[in-house]
């Protein structure tokens, strides 16, 4: 029987083990290592005093669709559930206001969050020619070049920070939001390519519709479905592996403490720079590569609040901030109106963004120092001094891999190395999208290909509906 090992616990590597064990069933050993002390990586989930609290992502994006095709077989169809009805505003802080974020021609024109200079300059993108050369280029470069620097500083850059964690001039074009260029690229103009996309989007009917969908009993319902799925014997917590070596036409994977696995084939669901280590012996050129893949550290802190407190407070999904205002907070999400559920009767949970690309040294402080950071940014943008009634720190050091210019050229040379190295196979958030639905495409994806390899493709009819475009929800 082909043996497969799987390092890293994480959504991908439970997703790859559970492929895995679902379509090739006895004909193949799955043995999934995470070496710490629970499973779901960047997914966790906490429930204190009523209040439902996400440490990472809060949500997946409903149009990539692998998520929640997986979640249908996991019997949780009937968990999933959508943002709130109601108001969803999203609000820029600048200037020491909140402004509604402007969604639509009409919304900007009336917008004081950009100037009328830089209207008029985001109106004229459809006179700016398109660029004559396709290679790569940073978020800044594209939004500064087609609608000027006000619209960048404003809308583009913080709100991708706010999903990214990334500085505006390293963050890759083609590997976030391919589909923007490919606008310019085929109707010249951004603004065109949007208007004719919003017409076929009309003409075929086709509702609204939800963009994000949670689980009712947050995102740990997904990991702990997962899991269940899996024998308790073939999952081995509180595991590090220390190396991934040659031994006679397999891998041997070397473990804590002398012990060591043999494999067939081996599945690297870890953080770039981990895969890196454990492949220092095997493949230095391979290793060299992937520690070119940066991260950053963030952190998030949630805060609980009595809803009396902030009588003040607007109505909407929470606010991000530009990082020309100098602030420690990249953004914040208030949870409770975004998703049901997630506070008691009469209470309200906020979760704050710190650090990233640029502020590091923010997420990196110690728990009490971000709470109160969380805090002190909380009365600057909001006004809200009020005590919190419970808070929760998670902080994620060196966690979030960067998608910086040339991001898929990068990735193409490391898949190219590993590919030397039959059954071998590098997983999860740093190579073709950070967000849930990627990860877990990512894992069905090498799932399928290593099933290949066996002639066991038609244990694996299943397979996800693929999306356009690689917008991924907020980690």
């Amino acid at each position: 029987m082909k043996h497969t090992v799987i390092l890293g616990g994480g959504i991908t590597g439970l997703t790859a083990a559970y492929i895995l064990r679902q379509r090739a069933g006895g004909a193949m050993r799955v043995t999934l290592l995470e070496s710490g002390q629970r499973l779901g990586g960047k997914i966790a989930t906490a429930e204190e005093n009523g209040f439902l609290m996400e440490g990472g992502p809060d949500s997946f994006l409903a149009r990539k669709r692998v998520t929640m095709e997986i979640c249908r077989e996991l019997g949780l169809e009937e968990q999933l559930m959508p943002t709130a009805p109601g108001e969803r505003t999203t609000y820029v802080w600048s200037g020491g206001k909140l402004h509604p974020l402007p969604m639509g021609v009409t919304p900007m024109l009336r917008s004081k969050l950009i100037s009328w200079p830089g209207k008029l300059r985001m109106g004229a993108e459809a006179l700016i020619p398109p660029r004559s050369v396709e290679e790569d280029e940073s978020l800044a470069s594209f939004v500064g070049r087609r609608f000027g620097r006000e619209a960048l500083d404003k809308l583009a850059a913080p709100l991708m920070a706010g999903i990214y964690s990334a500085d505006a001039t390293r963050l890759s074009m083609q590997s976030t939001f391919a589909m923007l260029p490919a606008m310019e690229k085929k109707h010249g103009s951004v603004l065109r390519g949007w208007l004719r996309s919003k017409q076929t989007h009309k003409n075929s009917g086709a509702g609204a519709g939800t963009m994000f969908l949670t689980l009712r009993g947050g995102m740990r319902q997904l990991v702990e479905a997962l899991t269940a799925e899996l024998p308790r014997e073939d999952v081995r917590m509180d595991c590090p592996a220390l190396a991934v070596l040659p031994k006679d036409g397999k891998y041997e994977v070397v473990l804590r403490g002398g012990d060591s696995l043999l494999a067939d084939d081996v599945i690297l669901a870890t953080p770039a720079a981990v895969s890196a280590r454990l492949l220092d012996l095997l493949d230095p050129q391979l290793a060299a590569r992937l520690r070119m893949v940066r991260y950053v550290s963030t952190a998030t802190v949630s805060l609980g609040f009595r809803e009396s407190d902030l009588a003040a407070m607007p109505k909407g999904f929470g606010f991000v901030v530009p990082r020309q205002e100098g602030r420690k907070i990249t953004a914040c999400t208030w949870s409770s109106m975004k998703f049901a559920g997630r506070a008691p009767e009469g209470h309200l949970l906020l979760r704050v963004f710190l650090g990233g690309a640029g502020a590091e040294h923010v997420a990196e402080q110690d728990g009490a120092a971000l709470v109160e950071a969380a805090r002190q940014e909380l009365r600057r943008t909001m006004g809200i001094a009020a005590e919190p009634v419970t808070a929760r720190v998670y902080r994620w050091e060196k966690g979030t891999p960067q998608y910086e210019v040339g991001h898929a050229e990068r990735v193409a040379e490391i898949e190219a190395l590993a590919h030397g190295h039959r059954g071998l196979f590098l997983a999860g958030a740093a190579y073709h999208g950070a967000g849930v639905p990627d990860c877990m495409q990512n894992a069905l994806d090498i799932a399928g290909r290593l099933a290949a390899q066996y002639g066991m493709s038609a244990a694996l009819a299943w397979n996800a509906v693929r999306e356009q475009g690689t917008v991924t929800e907020r980690k």
